[in-house]
């Protein structure tokens, strides 16, 4: 079980999260960081999002799949397709704080449009560092911690990035050598000593340009199919 608050420290947070359920390569990103991969199977983790003020006790659950990040349960209630209208939806911490004490008092379209916010929140940011440090950025510029930012994001500019991770995942893996996706593709475990050491650059040459800069902003993949 793992614990997620809405403060400053949002990315530092997920990454710690991201990198505990889903595995290492050695692939290389455009900014030398490596790309992360999920795990194989059907494992669930919990996070207990927590608002701001609000003791841990207060949590709301969110269940977790390690293959893909998807949120299975929200709250106790199933998850599985994101509002119509999340792409009008703004995140600060106020709203992100409210929606979490909400959730579970809403019913009908409203508990459907919160409950679409959340997760959004959370397991796009684990997907995708990019919106991570998004999300982190507009927090603290809510909460007066930083300046020069917008204190609220549009969810709209993230859903490009978020709608195109199963498809950028793709793209990075047939732009590697095949040695390289006969590798990564295998769990870690199953792994030589000499293929844990190996290592590439993802060449982005071969990457079609309208998933280049979503590839850029993923940092686990999914797996390939």
């Amino acid at each position: 079980m793992y614990q997620l608050r809405v403060d400053p420290t949002w990315s530092n947070q997920i990454s710690a999260i991201r990198d505990a359920n889903s595995e290492d390569t050695n692939l290389i990103r455009f900014d030398n960081i490596f790309y992360r991969v999920c795990r194989a199977g059907a494992g669930q983790i919990t996070v207990q999002l927590i608002p701001d003020g609000v003791p841990a006790t207060d949590a709301l659950p969110l269940q977790i799949g390690t293959k893909d990040f998807y949120v299975a349960l929200i709250g106790g209630q199933a998850f599985d397709r994101y509002a119509s209208t999340l792409d009008a939806m703004q995140i600060d911490a106020p709203t992100l704080n409210n929606a979490i004490r909400e959730v579970r008092t809403s019913t009908g379209t409203r508990r459907f449009e919160l409950q679409s916010l959340i997760v959004f929140s959370v397991a796009e940011s684990i997907r995708s560092d990019l919106i991570a440090r998004q999300i982190e950025s507009t927090i603290r510029a809510s909460l007066g911690r930083l300046l020069g930012v917008a204190p609220r994001l549009s969810v709209g500019t993230m859903l490009p990035q978020a709608r195109a991770w199963g498809q950028s995942s793709d793209a990075v893996w047939a732009a590697l050598s095949p040695e390289a996706r006969a590798i990564f593709s295998k769990p870690v475990a199953a792994r030589t000593p000499t293929e844990r050491r190996f290592s590439e650059q993802v060449n982005e040459d071969t990457i079609d340009p309208a998933l280049k800069m979503t590839a850029r902003g993923i940092k686990v993949l999914k797996r390939p199919s």
